[in-house]
């Protein structure tokens, strides 16, 4: 059974982090990434027009929520997380992508060490 993870759907809460939330970058990936008083631990995603097309943009999402559910048991709860993929995103490897996203999560400082589950 997959986990669920909890999605960021209001513009209120992607214009907070866009305003106070601290910012981690990568060649591949950037996150940004703040407290939200809740229990849990809540994911945008954020894949631009020059990333390609639709099907890549698509693709480069489906990819990343996979990793953040692989990650999903060793992140600390309550944060707001938006991570915002890179046009080099489109051509990484699976692996590329997921230590890339396990690195930037590391130095925010909302991630447990340990393995992603396979």
């Amino acid at each position: 059974m997959a986990i669920q993870l909890e999605m960021l759907t209001r513009p209120a809460d992607f214009a907070r982090l866009q305003q106070d939330g601290a910012s981690r970058g990568g060649r591949l990936l950037s996150v940004r990434v703040v407290r939200n008083g809740l229990e849990c631990t809540r994911f945008g995603l954020s894949t631009g027009r020059k990333i390609g097309t639709a099907v890549a943009r698509n693709r480069v999402r489906r990819r990343l929520r996979a990793i953040l559910a692989a990650l999903a048991p060793r992140l600390d709860r309550g944060w707001d997380v938006l991570v915002v993929a890179r046009p080099p995103s489109v051509d990484a490897s699976y692996p590329d992508l997921a230590g890339s996203l396990e690195r930037l999560l590391g130095r925010s400082g909302i991630l447990r060490s340990g393995e992603i589950a396979p």
